[in-house]
């Protein structure tokens, strides 16, 4: 069920789920929306599945990590702040727990800042952060940004997005990138990955990794609020 459909009085669903993500450059081939889209699309199978109250998209993220390349974010304060604000106004809705569905890395260590704030000063919601860059085809791939994975899913999700005479078809990183350096300066034309070799049957599979990851995660989380 989506909140923003919903009146005050409908409000009756125990757990919520926010799907975030980021605006920001992915390449020369992907949209700026790519990790809004992926958590969004995930968020939207995993709340119809097990019954959650959906939330909408939060699109901003902290991209700070791609320095002058093209994106929209929020400092990470700011941004801190935000999230932190928005988990402990949820208590009003009368439920009892939260998931955050990250598509975003350079969100990351902010969101986990942000669900110790309200799991250890509040007793209630609790907030259960599920990043989906945790599944293991990442690594396998050698997919930081904007590489074989994250393009396969576009083209399984929304393929009418991709420029498909603008994949590169030869990138490279520096091991620096997202610690040290920016992807501007570590990438090859803000793609942060090994190779750029996608295919919508990869692309299909990591959906369904994804959902099952999160579905998984969901239900650890029922026994611990219930």
């Amino acid at each position: 069920m989506r909140i923003l459909e919903l009146t005050k009085d409908d409000l009756s669903l125990p757990i919520g789920m926010i799907p975030i993500g980021s605006i920001e450059q992915h390449g020369p081939h992907l949209p700026l929306g790519t990790d809004s889209i992926i958590a969004e699309a995930i968020a939207q199978k995993v709340a119809k599945l097990e019954g959650l109250l959906l939330f909408p998209t939060i699109y901003y993220g902290c991209s700070v990590e791609h320095g002058d390349l093209p994106h929209v974010s929020l400092g990470d304060v700011n941004f801190l702040n935000m999230m932190t604000d928005i988990l402990e106004s949820a208590v009003r809705l009368n439920i009892k727990g939260l998931i955050i569905i990250n598509g975003h890395g350079g969100n990351t260590d902010l969101l986990k800042v942000a669900t110790r704030r309200v799991n250890f000063t509040r007793s209630q919601p609790k907030v259960m952060l599920v990043d989906l860059h945790e599944i293991e085809v990442f690594s396998q791939y050698r997919d930081l940004h904007a590489g074989t994975v994250e393009t396969s899913l576009l083209m399984y999700l929304r393929p009418e997005l991709i420029r498909q005479d603008k994949i590169p078809s030869s990138v490279g990183f520096s091991p620096f990138t997202f610690t040290l350096i920016t992807s501007e300066k570590g990438g090859s034309n803000g793609v942060v990955a090994e190779k750029v070799e996608p295919s919508k049957e990869l692309g299909e599979r990591v959906f369904n990794e994804m959902v099952n990851f999160v579905v998984s995660r969901v239900k650890e989380f029922r026994s611990v609020i219930s």
